[in-house]
């Protein structure tokens, strides 16, 4: 049914023969779920692109032979790629892996997926005598991992022997062993390359029917619940009450592809909303933009947002993960809270109205796009690798910090909660838990903060004056250990005041 991925899953160059040649490279090999058009993959793309051939082999091998799209070009940058599949479920893929692990006399093995990973690193733990270093990437905090996966990727982790996260929030949703020498690292894509796409805004703009005057509201991301497309949409309706006239198009793929193309024809603006389906060249595409939008519920650093800066394209998006850490309100780009239709259209209705506005942040993209090149992250990777293997005499390449915002002082005071700010603390977690009209609401937070039988929780609260605008609760538990009574606290109820989202106020 693949053939290309069967193929290449069985007619491997045999480690005797490779043998023969002179090992003048570091051999690496980098697994992956799938080569979809996603984010993770797309960095490996400008990776592949970007890396030193004359010191590093690198290969691929993923398990979705479906997800093929980007076979084609990391091939053409030299990274051969083996499909650990053989057909749509294949339950051997994890022994594969394991084998190809084993008899590749790799130096190193770069995993870039939390499943696979957990294989991988047990794979390299099983091996007698010289084993590869191990090298995660993590793409996504922990909590969007399923409870399966999160917990090989846990027991797994202190396998590890250097760990980089995309964005801040990534790396302190990482608990347990292993996690402690973790860094961040801003990967990138090739900023000239990206930039020289807008050239082709008048062409793309033909192509797909839309007039050279038209304001079109775009963005790229996969149909699935974390790009949150009924947000988008939902604005989307919100816009076009006010200004009929706005083009939107999507661009991506995804398995809620069918549903979210019904609720465009449900709320009635399918005729205003153009969706291409993949797209190979989606950057391109992407040129014929006037505002790029994200409207996730959560992110690590979308490949995506990235691009837009590279093409100086005005931002408007929600104020979640490493788009908050990376933009600030106002100045990079129009941040709104997630889940927010209403706040999303007022987004795009300002930018919009206020061409000095769009002429700012469009400047503001185009001076920051050179901070996500792929050159600078590569580099680290690969000094990493050098000095894991002890084959350079350099210290260790530091990650350049990308100087979030939200860093800065805010002028707000973080201290521990109080009696009296008892209903302050409830109205703010009942607007951002969406229980505002629920009476029952109350009755829940005294159960789990008030009547807990392991005490009352504590918490901390950020104030702006005598307005309380972030809180964070930390609900007590015990545990039993060979007898003896472990205590712990867990943090279960965050919130953030719209007005104040976006400055890291629980990442400081």
């Amino acid at each position: 049914m693949w053939p290309e991925c069967r193929a290449r899953a069985v007619l491997r160059l045999p480690v005797t023969v490779a043998a023969s040649f002179q090992r003048v490279a570091v051999r690496v090999l980098w697994v992956i779920k799938g080569l979809g058009p996603g984010g993770a993959e797309t960095l490996l793309d400008a990776a592949a692109r970007a890396h030193d051939r004359s010191r590093f082999h690198i290969e691929c091998a993923y398990v979705l032979p479906w997800k093929d799209h980007l076979v084609g070009r990391l091939e053409g940058a030299g990274v051969r790629t083996s499909c650990l599949s053989l057909k749509h479920t294949d339950w051997l893929w994890p022994w594969r892996l394991g084998k190809l692990i084993r008899e590749g006399e790799w130096d190193v093995v770069h995993v870039h997926s939390p499943l696979p990973a957990s294989v991988a690193r047990a794979a390299v733990r099983s091996m007698r005598g010289r084993r590869p270093k191990v090298v995660t990437t993590e793409h996504n905090a922990w909590g969007t991992f399923g409870s399966l996966t999160r917990a090989a990727n846990r027991v797994t982790f202190r396998w590890n022997d250097a760990v980089f996260a995309v964005s801040d929030e990534t790396l302190l949703s990482m608990q347990g062993a292993g996690t402690a020498g973790a860094v961040v690292l801003r990967h990138g894509i090739d900023v000239a390359h990206t930039a020289s796409m807008a050239a082709e805004r008048d062409a793309v703009r033909a192509e797909l029917g839309i007039g050279a005057d038209e304001f079109v509201v775009g963005t790229v991301a996969n149909f699935r619940v974390q790009k949150d497309y009924p947000n988008f949409l939902r604005a989307a309706q919100v816009l076009l009450q006010q200004r009929p006239d706005v083009r939107f198009v999507v661009v991506g793929q995804g398995p809620l592809e069918a549903d979210t193309r019904a609720l465009a024809a449900d709320l009635g603006v399918h005729d205003r909303v153009l969706f291409t389906g993949f797209r190979p060249d989606a950057v391109r595409v992407m040129s014929a933009f006037d505002v790029f939008t994200l409207a996730s519920s959560w992110e690590g650093l979308p490949v995506a947002l990235m691009e837009a800066l590279a093409l100086g394209l005005p931002v408007v998006a929600t104020a979640v993960g490493g788009v908050a850490e990376e933009l600030t309100d106002g100045t990079d780009a129009v941040l709104v809270p997630p889940k927010d239709a209403a706040g999303l259209a007022a987004a795009w209705v300002r930018v919009l109205d206020d061409p000095a506005l769009r002429a700012s942040l469009a400047a503001t993209s185009v001076a920051k796009a050179p901070t996500y090149d792929v050159s600078r992250a590569q580099r680290v990777v690969e000094e990493t690798y050098l000095r894991l293997l002890s084959l350079t005499d350099e210290p260790a390449a530091t990650p350049e910090p990308s100087t979030p915002k939200q860093r800065r002082s805010t002028g707000l005071d973080i201290r521990p909660a109080t009696p009296d700010d008892r209903a302050a603390i409830l109205g703010l977690l009942r607007r951002s838990l969406g229980w505002d009209d629920d009476p029952r609401y109350e009755q829940l937070f005294r159960w789990k903060h008030e009547l807990n039988a392991f005490g009352p929780s504590p918490a901390w609260v950020a104030t702006d004056g005598d307005r309380v605008v972030g809180v964070r609760m930390f609900m007590r538990w015990e545990f039993v250990r060979g007898g003896q009574v472990l205590r712990a606290v867990r943090a279960v109820d965050t919130a953030t005041d719209p007005d104040y989202q976006g400055r890291g106020l629980f990442t400081a």
